[in-house]
């Protein structure tokens, strides 16, 4: 049963393996000259070879690797290895890429004069142009809030504080983002 279907395979292999190689000697330049042709002699080489106890010979085909570059990326000036696995480099998180985000509202008020409550702003937040905090403020006049600046919640709260306590007191307060 099986072990006569295993020895019958087994010759079968043997002889297609002889016949690649007898084919692969006699010249035959349309089989051994085509890359299938010289891949399946290397490989009946080496199995006669192993069967006969000789080594086995090195292949004596290249590999060549195809390198693929996507629109956008600059091509590699050598082509890696085809046996190497690129290996993804991980993102690095920087400090504040997990901290929300505050708006400091400038809240409008009948009693304010534009000069001092202009003059006390320009002091809090110094990066503000004079013509930017004057156009906040008159829309803070007109539509009850206007935002200042975006900053995380820690510096956010101290902008507000630092309005409370100046003179006049403006009044603002800090929202999510």
């Amino acid at each position: 049963g099986r072990s006569q279907l295993a020895m019958a395979a087994s010759i079968k292999s043997t002889c297609v393996l002889l016949g690649l190689l007898l084919v692969a000697i006699s010249g035959v330049d349309a089989f051994a000259s085509s890359a299938f042709g010289r891949s399946a002699v290397v490989a009946c080489v080496a199995k006669v070879s192993v069967r006969m106890g000789a080594p086995a010979p090195a292949p004596a085909t290249k590999t060549k690797s195809k390198t693929i570059t996507r629109p956008g990326q600059a091509s590699p000036a050598k082509p890696k290895a085809a046996n190497k696995a690129q290996t993804a480099q991980p993102k690095r998180a920087t400090q504040d890429a997990h901290i929300p985000m505050w708006k400091v509202m400038l809240l409008g008020d009948d009693g304010y004069e534009e000069d001092s409550v202009c003059g006390v702003i320009k002091q809090v937040i110094p990066n503000l142009s004079v013509d930017d905090i004057r156009e906040k403020f008159q829309k803070a006049q007109k539509a009850g809030d206007a935002m200042l600046t975006v900053i995380n919640q820690e510096h956010a709260e101290a902008l507000v504080s630092s309005f409370h306590r100046c003179d006049p007191m403006v009044f603002s307060e800090a929202l999510p983002e």
